[in-house]
């Protein structure tokens, strides 16, 4: 019982702490990562997020929550939605 409202509790503290972060940007005025991330739109470059996922990809649009991304597979493309405040970093590839 104590292993399940465990994790009742770590959702409920992140979720809080999205709304926190989705607070914070609408006073802000937005946040300086999406502002960034606008620049990169049409853009091929490898994002890290959530400390275990890499993925080599094309940035297709961006809001205040959320990157549309593609991503290249061995035999096809996938669309995914990444939330901005799990990337943790963004290397632009090289154009060859």
């Amino acid at each position: 019982m104590g292993i399940v409202s465990d994790m009742n509790q770590d959702q409920k503290i992140a979720a809080l702490e999205r709304k926190v972060k989705r607070l914070e940007r609408k006073t802000d005025g937005g946040n300086a990562e999406m502002k960034l991330l606008k620049e990169l739109v049409g853009t091929e470059v490898v994002i890290n997020a959530n400390s275990m996922y890499e993925s080599k990809c094309r940035i297709e649009d961006i809001d205040e929550e959320w990157v549309k991304i593609t991503e290249h597979g061995r035999k096809n493309d996938t669309v995914k939605f990444i939330r901005i405040d799990d990337i943790e970093n963004v290397t632009v590839a090289k154009e060859q």
